[in-house]
């Protein structure tokens, strides 16, 4: 098309027709509107003063970002983009917002001009809002154009999880187009500490869809980029793009482009006139890594302008590009969740039949000893960490304004009364097992043993929420990294629960059974837990349960090693037992977990 062509496309001479809100639809569906699987915001109701008034909600969704990919999604109203606003010049709006996300959140109005109060900054504007809080944004829509709201609460991580959506005031000047189509551009971090998968209102390619058009439509493109990190350059294949706004202010100079550059947080408007020979266009980023998915191409940002009554040629190109294919890992049922927690806790047996040994030498008693002490020392460094990131986290928030104490004292509290109770509780609560309650428990392997099953058992409880979120979110690879980690973790642990009984006599096989199934089975409960649902108060409190009880099982297990002596070889099996359970920790590093 001649750029003339293009520089008389009207600017301001027809009033544009009413946007139909329709039905929601799943997200994974198109209207007949062609509304590319979003969801135009209906207002739950309009005040007697015209107030148009919307509930937007914050909560976790699973969400498939392409054939094979599932995160857990931070969304609004239950969809990634969240909801299209679609609201007319002058329309006074109130947005009541919820937040159901595990952390405080914010909505900010991107461009919009709005009262300070209401402009969703943490510290600045307004507190935070709270897990489970609540805030009223009311403000008038006073200038047209095309904006974004988002959360601006840790918004390099909040943002690419799919805390956005646009915002779009008409405008009763703007020029009349047969289709009004927001491409809002984003990334995710799907384990990956940088922004490795890209998409398009909040599927990447072959997910994306198509925009339809009829020879000789005029179209209007409302790019939005809301990537934390990332430029993009959307480029248009056989078609030039007439610039006419660029953050919603209108351009006044010819400004015709095929490939527009849109920083973080920017918004172009552009005319497209379909004049081009009907059939599949492309329309993609022209940054090469982001049209991958993760490494394989094509993905990410790619979809195309059809053309009606021609065959739709866009999902041609997986093959045509060379790309790796892409296979479909639904969440796992729950049966097939139980088998992998259900795997995960068996492999404690593996290191179970030590005990079974006779005629070991003191050596090597102190070495298998002292091994078995370094595994422990390694489990309850990882314990104390993995408990204490919550904490640490929950005083982070409060620290800097999202929200109250509440959380962070809970945490704390439940930090305290875990380490305490694993410590002092299973002094008591294991007199039991003893002769009598003079006994000291190092002289009687078999309770000492069960103490250690125990310690361990509360920490695989943990692991076994891990497994179940990963097979719950649909990540399979991670699901069967974690199994292969944690496997390698509980056969070592296995053997630590085994080294106090060699210095038993005739322990027996049902003996070895229930130790197992104590340090083992929490695994397998934990699985079916984390495939409902993860509480971090849950997590730390098992967590901390396993810290004492392991700190005390340490105690035991060095009055043993004095006990048998040979100094020397029990500080190299210390550090044997610490360097094995650090191998098997970094193959669940290695895949992000």
């Amino acid at each position: 098309m001649p750029l003339g062509a293009l520089a008389e496309m009207p600017m301001g001479t027809a009033p544009a027709s009413p946007a139909a809100i329709p039905t929601p639809l799943p997200p994974t569906m198109k209207g007949d509107d062609g509304s590319l699987g979003l969801v135009d915001f209906k207002p739950a109701r309009v005040e007697a003063d015209g107030t148009k008034v919307f509930n937007l909600t914050a909560s976790v969704i699973p969400w498939e970002v392409t054939k094979g990919t599932h995160v857990n999604a931070w969304a609004y109203n239950g969809t990634v983009p969240g909801p299209v606003f679609r609201v007319d010049l002058g329309d006074k709006v109130k947005v009541i917002f919820t937040n159901d996300l595990p952390e405080p959140s914010i909505v900010h109005f991107h461009g919009l001009q709005v009262p300070a109060d209401m402009d969703g900054v943490p510290g600045l504007s307004q507190p935070a809002v709270a897990p489970g809080g609540s805030f009223t944004y009311v403000f008038t829509a006073t200038r047209p154009g095309t904006y974004i709201y988002h959360t601006h609460f840790n918004d390099f991580d909040q943002l690419d999880r799919g805390l956005y959506g646009a915002f779009i005031v008409e405008d009763p000047k703007a020029p009349k187009v047969a289709h009004d189509y927001p491409v809002i551009v984003s990334s995710w971090r799907i384990n990956s500490d940088s922004e490795n998968y890209f998409s398009i209102n909040g599927k990447s390619y072959p997910e994306t869809m198509p925009l339809e058009v009829k020879k000789g439509d005029l179209i209007r493109l409302r790019f939005i980029n809301i990537s934390g990190t990332e430029f993009h350059t959307m480029h248009l294949h056989g078609h030039l793009m007439k610039v006419i706004a660029r953050d919603g202010n209108p351009v006044t100079y010819d400004d015709v482009e095929n490939t527009i550059n849109i920083g973080p947080g920017q918004t172009v408007d552009a005319l497209v006139k379909a004049d081009a020979d009907p059939g599949t266009w492309m329309l993609h980023c022209h940054v090469a890594d982001h049209v991958m998915n993760g490494n394989v191409m094509p993905g990410g940002l790619i979809t195309a302008l059809h053309y009606a009554g021609t065959p739709d040629t866009l999902l041609g190109m997986e093959t045509g590009m060379g790309g790796a294919s892409h296979g479909s890992h639904p969440p796992l049922n729950f049966w097939e969740t139980l088998i992998l927690g259900l795997i995960a806790g068996l492999t404690i047996f593996i290191g179970l039949p030590v005990a079974k040994l006779r005629n070991v030498s003191p050596q090597a008693m102190s070495l298998l000893n002292s091994l078995a002490v370094g595994v422990l020392f390694f489990l309850l460094f990882d314990v104390i960490k993995q408990a204490s990131e919550p904490v640490q986290d929950s005083l982070h928030v409060w620290m800097t304004g999202g929200g109250d104490a509440n959380n962070f004292v809970l945490l704390t509290l439940v930090f305290v009364i875990g380490i305490t109770v694993g410590l002092v509780g299973l002094v008591y609560g294991t007199k039991g097992f003893l002769k009598s309650a003079k006994e000291a428990s190092s002289s009687n392997p078999l309770a000492l043993s069960l103490i250690i099953a125990t310690g361990i058992g509360m920490h695989n409880f943990a692991e076994g929420l891990a497994i179940g979120q990963s097979a719950a979110s649909g990540a399979i690879e991670l699901a069967l990294m974690l199994i292969i980690g944690f496997g390698l973790h509980n056969a070592t642990e296995g053997f630590g629960i085994a080294a106090p009984l060699m210095q038993a006599q005739n322990v027996k096989w049902r003996f070895l059974l229930l130790a197992g199934i104590i340090g083992g089975a929490p695994t397998f409960l934990g699985t079916i837990v984390g495939y409902s649902f993860v509480s971090p108060v849950l997590s730390v409190l098992f967590l901390t349960l396993a810290a004492g009880a392991i700190i005390f099982v340490i105690s035991e297990m060095l009055h043993v090693a004095r006990r048998v002596g040979f100094v020397e070889i029990g500080v190299i099996g210390l550090a044997l037992g610490f360097l094995v359970a650090y191998g098997t920790d970094l193959i669940l590093s290695a895949v992000g977990a």
